[in-house]
This record gives C-alpha cells, structure tokens and sequence, in this order.
C-alpha cells in the first residue's frame, strides 16, 4: 500500500530523483528514472516492443512517457546474485558496483541506435580497490526503511519483473 503523500501521477520529465514509475494503463510502462550526470534517464523495465528490458533514454523533456510516480525509492542488492564483472559477462538489468559508483547495465538509446552501456546513477559510496567491481543480477526497489520498508518490486536480470 502507498500512502497517498508517496506518490504521484505524471510525465517522466516531472522526476527529480530516484523514481520507479507504474503504468496506470495498458499503454503505460514500468520504469526506473535515475539520474546520471545531473540528467534524469528512464529505464524500461518492462518488455518494449520486442526490443527487450533495459532500454534507457534522457527523459528531461519527455512528456509522452506518463505513468504514477513514487519518488525518493532506493535499490537494495541480493548479494546470492553477485559476480565478478570483469571475468563475466554482465546482462542488460544487471547492477554495477565499481569505484564509489553504482550503474546498471542498460541498451542506452543514442540519436540513432542503442548500445550496451553503464548508466551510473549513484555515487558517494564507499570506495571499492582500483579496477575492481562487482555484479548483481538480482536486486530490488524499496521505499522507506526498517519497519516501514517495503518492497516495490523485484528484478531478476534473467527473468520477468515480479511485484
């Protein structure tokens, strides 16, 4: 459940942090807007159009994309899930811990094409050993903290996003 103060309906470009967006209809997808280098990006999370998961574009003036908005979430990582990054191969959706960073592995959308790119979108962490990262394919949205945190979906790199 979500307290009605949580969340709000609204175009992508309307996202100022941290946001997952629902689809209120069939029309509508779930993304994750992030912000990377002061630009906000959404990342599909749902099938598009046969094109896959994990698409990413800048959205600061996407008013197309629409859907409801709950801000301020924060992403939790399942460390069963976690790899070495830089001896395998890491699938589009996958979480990038490196340096004081974390990215995800996304299609990112350029003028013309899409190419497999990290998106950062937090920094500030505690500094990770030089040349040195780690992957995780499974990882979660939540919203709040302790008691009051709560789970908003689960992603699995490999499979369907479940709620």
């Amino acid at each position: 459940m979500l307290d009605p103060s949580e969340c709000f309906a609204g175009p992508v470009s309307a996202a100022k942090q941290i946001t997952l967006v629902l689809p209120r209809t069939e029309y509508e997808h779930r993304c994750l807007i992030v912000i990377n280098d002061e630009k906000p990006f959404a990342i599909c999370l749902d099938e598009l159009d046969r094109l896959g998961r994990f698409r990413a574009f800048q959205c600061n003036e996407n008013d197309a994309w629409k859907g409801l908005h709950i801000p301020g979430v924060r992403i939790e990582l399942d460390e069963t899930s976690l790899h070495d990054a830089d001896r395998h191969y890491t699938p589009l959706g996958s979480m990038v811990r490196s340096e004081d960073k974390l990215a995800m592995r996304v299609n990112l959308e350029g003028r013309h094409y899409a190419d497999s790119a990290s998106l950062f979108f937090m920094e500030g962490l505690p500094q990770s050993a030089p040349h040195l990262s780690a992957c995780f394919t499974r990882w979660q949205v939540v919203l709040g903290e302790s008691d009051n945190k709560r789970v908003l979906l689960r992603i699995d790199a490999a499979t369907k996003p479940t709620a």
